[in-house]
């Protein structure tokens, strides 16, 4: 390993704060920060957007957090890499200037779009062709065909219509890029190929392939610190910054999901389940990604709403208990100690944590959440239990489907992430899932992928598997083994969860038309 002194700094932009992790080429964390937390906006139902600079401000200030802890100066790093959230969709100037806010990867206000992209592609035949699975949001095409449709003007004036990672890299180095994952999840790359713009795609789209970014590799150097980026950050100009991945995939990969059978589980505001391939998937009930070009690919499956059910459930249902706002710094304590209180089955209560839709496997963005089976014994703890058991059944439901994805049987199912820090919440979802969890004792997986990938642009790690074989070595595990006194009933429950979106599919439709 040509390593040296090597410092490497993986950030981590996500959907509601910045990380950022110093570390050195094996993997080892030198220090680490996060940023004050930042949301979303939602100015109409379904909308849901934000303000990119808010990741810029994050950015610096995680940065100089983190230098703080390791007690390094900032500019003895060596290299930085990125992880971000996606899809999301941002129109920009050639200065980085963003024109509108982010069109984020939960926002549904491009179901007309949807609808227009299907009459000039058949849906089917257009899900074969990009491997992802066209519902508004997931599939950022749809958001820039809303931004041609509604913003013409701004569509007009923008002279890249980016992602998260290219918003980033233009306020780090002043060039336009963006990564496989991200163009993987446009709608406008075909999965084979996915290193490049399908000229094919854009002309039946209507989508001007130069106004779209660089696609680089996710280990790519995209460029240097710009000497203003420098003057921000504290880091010395021209150090290298590579390209980066989408937030699932570096976390995956700092938890070394290049390993044949892992599935790596990250438990967020969004759950996601990530594994690696050696070719793209024909079955959409997951989405596919390319993360090596030609090399190697991924299948990503989400449930839009796990850790955001959890936040709902604190500052409105028991916010209003309490006559006050607990709001997102407070912990689960509260909640955890309700649900506690609650036997397993929640007195026959299911909840489904369908806030904002829902995808894998369900994929439908016109969905609702709702409590099924109240009474008038069900007690605020049997809710607060429901509502974890929810989402591990959604959980569930993921890893289900997951046979017709991959032929590779999975022999482990690595967890990180937020979410793995209750211990209730880990336990409900072995037990509805019948199967070992094995917890990472370093949970920020992001930050150490975002470095792991700056380690490779740079040259202190040989290739994308040296750089896996160090994120294995890196981390031990604990293992959450399940109850199997829980099975027949977690068992019971799982079939009848699966049962209620069909039967009031068409009531939720209903419902989402009202809330407008």
């Amino acid at each position: 390993m040509r390593s040296g002194g090597m410092v490497l700094l993986g950030i981590d932009v996500g959907t509601s704060r910045v990380k950022a992790g110093l570390f050195d080429p094996r993997g080892m964390i030198l220090g680490f920060s996060c940023s004050k937390k930042y949301a979303a906006d939602s100015p109409k139902p379904g909308w849901s957007q934000m303000n990119p600079g808010l990741w810029w401000d994050g950015i610096t200030e995680a940065i100089h957090g983190a230098c703080r802890d390791a007690g390094r100066r900032a500019d003895e790093v060596s290299a930085v890499g990125l992880s971000v959230l996606f899809p999301a969709v941002i129109p920009m100037k050639s200065d980085g200037s963003a024109l509108y806010p982010a069109i984020l990867y939960n926002d549904q206000r491009s179901g007309a779009q949807v609808r227009s992209i299907t009459e000039r592609i058949p849906r089917e035949e257009y899900q074969e062709i990009i491997g992802n699975v066209l519902v508004p949001g997931n599939c950022a095409v749809s958001g820039i065909t809303w931004l041609k449709d509604e913003e013409p003007d701004i569509y007009r004036s923008a002279d890249t219509i980016g992602f998260t990672n290219t918003y980033v890299l233009a306020r780090f180095t002043g060039g336009m890029s963006t990564d496989p994952t991200m163009a993987s999840l446009s709608g406008l790359a075909d999965i084979r190929t996915p290193g490049r713009w399908s000229d094919s795609l854009c002309g039946k789209l209507s989508i001007d392939p130069r106004k779209l970014p660089a696609i680089r590799g996710s280990a790519e150097v995209a460029g240097g610190v710009s000497e203003n980026a420098a003057e921000e950050t504290g880091l010395k100009a021209g150090t290298p910054v590579v390209c980066g991945c989408g937030d699932a995939v570096s976390s995956g990969f700092g938890a070394g999901f290049l390993s044949k059978g892992t599935v790596v589980y990250t438990s967020g505001s969004t759950d996601c389940v990530v594994l690696s391939m050696e070719s793209p998937s024909a079955n959409r009930k997951w989405v596919c990604f390319g993360f090596e070009p030609g090399r190697s690919w991924g299948a990503i499956g989400a449930s839009t709403s796990s850790g955001a059910s959890i936040e709902w459930f604190k500052g409105t249902v028991l916010g209003a208990h309490r006559g006050r706002d607990l709001g997102c710094d407070d912990e689960y304590g509260e909640m955890t100690g309700l649900a506690s209180s609650s036997k397993a089955g929640s007195m026959g209560v299911i909840f489904l944590p369908y806030l904002q839709g829902e995808r894998t496997p369900v994929w439908d963005p016109d969905e609702r959440g709702m409590f099924a089976g109240l009474t008038t014994r069900t007690t605020l703890g049997a809710l607060a239990r429901s509502v974890f058991e929810g989402t591990a059944f959604a959980l569930r439901h993921i890893i289900e489907s997951l046979e017709d994805v991959s032929p590779v049987p999975v022999n482990e199912i690595l967890a990180v992430g937020g979410g793995t820090k209750n211990g209730l919440w880990n336990q409900i979802k072995a037990d509805v899932l019948q199967t070992p969890l094995k917890l990472l004792e370093f949970q920020e997986t992001g930050t150490l992928g975002a470095a792991l990938l700056a380690g490779v642009g740079s040259g202190g790690l040989r290739s994308f598997e040296e750089a896996s074989r160090v994120a294995r070595e890196a981390n031990r595990t604990r293992r959450i083994d399940p109850d199997p006194g829980k099975k027949e009933l977690y068992d019971e429950l799982f079939s009848i969860y699966k049962e209620i979106h069909p039967r009031v599919k068409s009531i939720s439709h209903s419902l989402t038309r009202l809330d407008s």
